[in-house]
């Protein structure tokens, strides 16, 4: 599935969200506020991903063959596109992982246009840094 862990019915509720929002900003900025909280202690060079226009921070491992996630970022947008990654993804399988279309995930939910060329190249790098 290229939505990660997202079932259809989790899918339909995101996109029902994000259109009811007369704003699509305000959708993600309170996707960034779902977000878990980040360690203080973690934003530190080596947990910081390259190629984002914002300061972009990843934390991952795979436990029991789940992946275990925690992103943050210094831009509330930024945050929010994280959040949409980190639903996603955060307990996921090595094969939804793997499948994963961050551009399919944005089209679905109403977003691509939202999202200039260069975050969504940053994006690219977050995922491709969690991929297996």
């Amino acid at each position: 599935m290229v939505y990660g862990k997202l079932a259809e019915a989790d899918l339909s509720a995101l996109q029902h969200q994000a259109q009811q929002q007369p704003q699509r900003l305000k959708f993600l900025i309170e996707q960034a506020a779902q977000l878990p909280a980040f360690p203080a202690d973690a934003r530190v060079p080596e947990n910081e991903v390259h190629g984002c226009e914002a300061k972009v921070w990843l934390l991952s491992y795979w436990q029991d063959g789940r992946l275990e996630l925690q992103l943050d970022s210094a831009s509330r947008v930024v945050k929010g596109l994280l959040a949409l990654i980190y639903q996603a993804l955060h307990h996921a399988s090595v094969d939804q992982v793997a499948n994963f279309d961050l551009d399919a995930l944005l089209q679905a939910l109403g977003l691509q246009d939202l999202v200039s060329v260069s975050r969504r190249n940053g994006l690219r790098a977050v995922v491709a840094a969690i991929k297996p």
